[in-house]
């Protein structure tokens, strides 16, 4: 069995740590919590906008039966948003063809469809004349979709850090990712959109990778190819990630050849991830491959990249400042010549990732709570956090108090500024500096003013 020589630690309990197991059950337990307490899937608020348009393809197939005419949505829409601004939103009608297309990719429907099954199931046995699709089981069920992907995420990043860190290195790198960055206002407030599950998704890539590179097989070639596949259906973008495996250490004396042999099966099952995309694309459009956002798309010329890391609008450092813990640990791990190959692709990585991400036009990309096109990729942020933890706990007493003061009041900003974006007091688009600091440590929107 080959062996990777770039293991930094591992646990000497094995992957059997109770504490980063409690993490997990933590984030599920508040997770929930959090989706029962705003009860947005009673009101119809869960099925919004985007989390509307990637959930659309369940009922037009399981439903209605047609992934081609989709009048439902405008009746739908009509009903669960009677001021009609949504009531087409993300749908396009083709003239040579005659049917509607959707906006978005499957990817986000495909992780919807279980959940989808077990509710449909339910109102079809229980209240026939509500199984539409959109009422308010159907809704939870999108929720609570979330918030299981995301803490089966949680479960591979345990399983990669746990054959690196410590039990509790790893509960504490899990800890700042589910609690103290806005994945958790992806997998319960913003539930549905595709973040969650690509944060899922990113996270086996992680695991993945190391199991090949540890035992290389066609079983995780295959897997690896059909998760990068499944990514690129979600989110095409994050098609990027593909940068880490291909530039993660190997093992000494590899066979090239049947690298290549491997690489091939991998692209194979890449492939196969996205025909049913393309075969819907082909049957509504009448191509193969389809750009379904008009006039909206990348200028690469003019990125936005210290925009969309430090500004008050949506800074990912700013909204979600614990994840420099994470480019802490990076550079640490730089540094450590046990650890130096791991972080050469990260290093890679995410300034490539940035780059692309803040030249979409909208680089903020609307309404959400600080900077969602990077949700997904704090998977990658696991083990450098984990890297930190282990080298603060080596040292002097107050330096680990100081470690363990910045996480609680991490934590305690992020929850604290989720229940202001919930309440209409952070601004869902539009924050500046003045208002940010206006509003800095209030629960109300008493005496303050209007905004913008």
């Amino acid at each position: 069995m080959n062996r990777s020589p770039f293991i930094l630690h591992r646990s000497a309990g094995g992957t059997a740590g109770a504490w980063s197991m409690l993490v997990i059950v933590l984030f599920a337990f508040l997770a929930v919590q959090e989706v029962l307490r705003l009860d947005y899937w009673r009101s119809s608020r869960t099925l919004n906008w985007d989390v509307e348009g990637y959930y659309h393809y369940l009922p037009a197939l399981f439903v209605h039966g047609d992934l081609c005419h989709l009048g439902f949505v405008g009746e739908e829409n009509r009903t669960l948003h009677p001021r009609g601004e949504q009531t087409w939103y993300g749908v396009t009608h083709i003239e040579r063809t005659g049917c509607d297309v959707l906006k978005y990719t499957c990817g986000t429907a495909l992780f919807e469809l279980p959940l989808f099954l077990v509710a449909h199931g339910w109102m079809r046995w229980s209240d026939p004349m509500n199984a539409t699709g959109y009422s308010p089981p159907y809704q939870l069920a999108v929720a609570l979709s979330s918030i299981l992907f995301v803490g089966l995420g949680l479960l591979l990043l345990r399983r990669s850090l746990l054959r690196h860190l410590g039990d509790r290195d790893t509960a504490i790198a899990l800890l700042v990712l589910a609690l103290g960055t806005n994945l958790f206002f992806y997998s319960t407030h913003d539930s549905g959109m595709s973040h969650g599950y690509l944060f899922f998704l990113f996270a086996a890539v992680i695991d993945l990778t190391e199991r090949w590179h540890r035992h290389p097989t066609v079983r995780l070639s295959a897997l690896l190819g059909l998760v990068i596949g499944l990514i690129l259906l979600t989110r095409p973008v994050d098609v990027l990630v593909a940068i880490v495996p291909l530039l993660w250490p190997g093992s000494p004396g590899a066979d090239r050849t049947r690298i290549r042999t491997h690489l091939l099966v991998a692209l194979a099952f890449l492939a196969l991830a996205v025909v049913p995309q393309v075969l819907y694309w082909r049957a509504t459009t009448g191509q193969f491959i389809y750009y379904s956002y008009g006039d909206e798309g990348f200028d690469f010329t003019s990125p936005h990249i210290l925009q969309g890391l430090f500004s008050y609008k949506k800074g990912w450092f700013v909204y979600s400042p614990l994840v420099l813990l994470g480019f802490i640990g990076l550079v640490a791990m730089w540094k450590d010549p046990r650890s130096r190959r791991i972080a050469v692709p990260l290093l890679v990585f995410f300034p490539i990732m940035w780059y692309v991400v803040f030249s979409w036009a909208l680089w903020w990309y609307g309404g959400g709570f600080g900077c969602r096109p990077l949700v997904e990729t704090l998977a990658l942020l696991a083990l450098p956090i984990g890297h930190l933890a282990r080298w603060v706990r080596h040292r002097p007493t107050a330096v680990i108090a100081m470690f363990a003061m910045i996480i609680i009041a991490g934590i305690m900003l992020n929850r604290l500024q989720q229940f202001q974006f919930q309440q209409g007091i952070l601004h869902w688009d539009s924050m500046t500096s003045e208002r940010y600091w206006e509003i800095f440590g209030r629960r109300t929107n008493d005496g303050l003013r209007p905004f913008p």
